[in-house]
C-alpha cells in the first residue's frame, strides 16, 4: 500500500517551473527596429534579424513585438540565448509563424544536443510549438532561419520550463520510506525474537 501511494504521488505531484521566457515586448522601448541586435536575452551573430510589430511592419497586429528571423541585410542571423542550460529535461515552447510576404522559410531550432527544422509557409499563422527535450550536455537555445532574402519566419513567446517535484511529493516520499523501514524492522525484530506460532497437541 505504501509503495502504491509513493507511485501515485510521483505520478501526479510535479510542477513546471519556467526558467526562461521572452515575448520581446520590452525591447527597444517597445518600438520595432530593423537589424536589431540589442536584445536583453539573446546574441545575434552571422547576420541580422528584425524586431517588428506594434505598428512597425506589423504582420500580426495585436501580438506586440516579435522577431523576423531574416533581417534586412540579405543574411539571416543566428539568434542564440545568453542563458546556458545545464543537462536535464526541459519543456521548450515558442510561437512560429510564416513571413506573410510570399515565401516559405525553414528555421533550425537547436537546444543543447537537440536540433529540429521547422518549415512555415508564408501564410502560416503564429502557432505554438512545444517539445519536451532531454539534453546531455550544457548548451544554449538558438533559432536560425535558412537563406537570406530579408523575408524570414516570425518568432514570438519563447519559454523554457523544467519539471520539479512539489514539496508535498518530497514529504510523501520521505514518509513512505520511513514507514517501510519501520514496517520491515518490526518484521525482522519479531522474527529474531522467535515469535513463531505454537503447536497444540490434540
Amino acid at each position: 500500500m505504501l509503495i502504491g501511494m509513493l507511485v501515485l504521488g510521483l505520478g501526479t505531484s510535479a510542477q513546471a517551473i519556467t526558467i526562461f521566457e521572452d515575448n520581446f515586448n520590452s525591447e527597444n522601448g517597445g518600438a520595432g527596429a530593423l537589424n536589431y541586435s540589442g536584445f536583453s536575452n539573446w546574441t545575434i551573430s552571422s547576420g541580422t534579424v528584425d524586431l517588428i510589430g506594434n505598428g512597425f511592419f506589423d504582420f500580426y497586429p495585436g501580438k506586440g513585438l516579435y522577431v523576423d528571423l531574416d533581417g534586412s541585410t540579405v543574411d539571416a542571423g543566428l539568434m542564440t540565448s545568453n542563458m546556458i542550460f545545464s543537462p536535464g529535461t526541459y519543456t521548450l515552447s515558442f510561437d512560429l509563424g510564416g513571413s506573410q510576404r510570399g515565401d516559405s522559410n525553414d528555421v533550425t531550432v537547436t537546444f543543447g544536443t537537440y536540433s529540429e527544422v521547422f518549415t512555415r509557409a508564408s501564410s502560416a499563422p503564429l502557432a505554438l510549438v512545444t517539445r519536451t527535450i532531454t539534453i546531455d550536455t550544457s548548451g544554449a537555445l538558438s533559432f536560425n532561419n535558412a537563406g537570406g532574402d530579408n523575408v524570414g519566419a516570425i518568432l514570438d513567446n519563447v519559454s523554457v520550463a523544467t519539471t520539479v517535484p512539489e514539496p508535498s511529493t518530497m514529504i510523501l516520499i520521505g514518509t513512505g520510506i520511513v514507514g517501510m523501514l519501520g514496517f520491515f524492522r518490526g518484521k525482522s525484530k519479531s522474527f529474531n525474537q522467535g515469535s513463531y506460532p505454537t503447536m497444540h497437541s490434540i
